[in-house]
């Protein structure tokens, strides 16, 4: 065999092993792509089959309940009971759904904040009005300490909020009768305009395996153990949670071993404001006085969905207010038009309505020529992120939202603000 033979031999043993090589990498790379795949069915599936269980069970609760109570129509007392299974029901119910439409937001990288004035002071207090009630309906001792609580913050106090309602609510939820919780803000400090604090949430639960830890802030992550088996829960809460920390610019660390309880501690930098913050309506029940100042009201309701109308209106009709309707942004604007200055209170908007909606029929009605026509409160009602239509809302000359489906006193302390303080 010629030179040229040995060379000719040479590059095509060559170009046989780069073929053989290329079909096996090419091969490699379709069955990690399979497993790539069957990993997404089956997680898929899994999320599929939590959820269908995390809504059926209450649903369950909430038809069974129905029944039960339409049977016992004879005895108010059983058909309360009943009532009030279906309510907490429900609120398990929306609770989920508020998750998943936040861990989709994270996912889709629209998952924002809202920064304004805030006081420590209200923060403080909305934890403990918020976990006292829950721990005191499970025997369990709640203690609250430390904190600079005379500063105000920027921050958004919702998600500020929710950041520490998720760990408190997971100490509660797994933390049996006689337990203790705790919430602590140590290590806290003012310097170059920041408020900078350690926010400890403790508890004597049953505690977390290390395993599970390492895989805590996993959307739809649940520990696999018989005694949180029975507990309820989206596995949703802690991801949101981590999410909250990181745009806060914060950290976030958890210690915790089976029946030893867990600790998570979570430290935050605050810009300090010198602005007062503008004070929340009330999240409790509606005081007498706020409900006095409903009494004789008008109000026009603009609602393109007959049940939410008449919901909204018997709510509204119990506290003495009279409810003028409208089915479609268009006829809320007619209806405005048509009636004297002041001849309504308030007004209730709906977003979406057939042909106008919510956000056009507020800037309409600003414009018409009526005396009251810049001052009358309009607040906006939505099923949609009212969060994320809360700057829509405001360019649209809207005071203020109501996030559907609507919490009665929560319904009657808006409007009685605004009543209350006419513009």
């Amino acid at each position: 065999m010629g030179e040229s033979g040995i060379l000719l031999l040479i590059f095509l043993l060559l170009l046989g092993a780069i073929l053989a090589v290329s079909i096996v990498l090419i091969r490699k790379a379709e069955r990690e792509r399979d497993e790539a795949l069957q990993h997404v069915a089956d997680a898929r599936t899994d999320f599929l089959s939590r959820i269908s269980n995390d809504i059926k069970t209450p649903m369950n609760v909430i038809m069974g309940m129905t029944a039960v109570g339409l049977e016992e129509s004879d005895h108010p007392e059983k058909m309360v009971e009943c009532l009030g299974k279906i309510d907490t029901a429900s609120r398990f119910l929306m609770g989920l759904l508020n998750d998943l439409v936040d861990v989709s937001m994270i996912e889709l990288g629209r998952f924002r904040l809202h920064p304004k004035p805030y006081a420590l002071e209200d923060f403080m207090e909305a934890i403990r009005d918020m976990t006292e009630p829950e721990c005191a309906k499970k025997g369990i001792t709640f203690h609250m300490s430390g904190g600079e609580n005379s500063l105000n913050v920027m921050v958004d106090p919702i998600r500020l909020e929710q950041l520490f309602f998720n760990l408190l609510g997971n100490a509660v939820k797994f933390t049996p009768e006689g337990g203790e919780i705790s919430f602590r803000v140590c290590n806290y400090a003012v310097h170059s305009g920041t408020f900078s604090a350690d926010y400890v949430v403790a508890d004597t639960g049953i505690g977390m395996s290390r395993e599970f830890q390492e895989l805590l802030f996993e959307p739809f992550t649940r520990e696999r153990r018989d005694e949180a088996e029975r507990r309820h829960g989206s596995g949703l809460g802690l991801a949101i949670t981590q999410n909250i920390v990181q745009q806060l610019g914060g950290s976030i660390a958890v210690t915790s071993a089976i029946g030893e309880g867990t600790k998570v501690k979570v430290h935050l930098d605050l810009p300090l404001v010198d602005i007062q913050p503008q004070k929340e309506v009330a999240r409790g029940g509606g005081s007498r006085q706020a409900f006095a100042a409903l009494g004789g009201k008008r109000v026009l309701l603009a609602e393109d969905h007959p049940l939410n109308v008449e919901i909204t209106r018997k709510l509204l009709e119990r506290r003495g207010v009279e409810v003028v309707c409208a089915e479609d942004g268009r006829q809320a604007l007619e209806l405005f038009m048509e009636r004297e200055e002041h001849y309504f209170d308030a007004v209730l908007m709906d977003i979406v309505m057939p042909k106008m909606d919510g956000f056009e029929a507020a800037r309409q009605i600003r414009r018409v020529p009526h005396k009251d026509a810049q001052m009358i409160p309009i607040i906006a009602m939505s099923a949609k992120d009212a969060r994320e239509d809360m700057d829509a809302c405001k360019e649209a000359g809207m005071n203020d939202y109501l996030a559907k489906p609507v919490e009665p006193q929560r319904l009657y302390q808006v409007l009685a603000e605004y009543l209350e303080n006419p513009m």
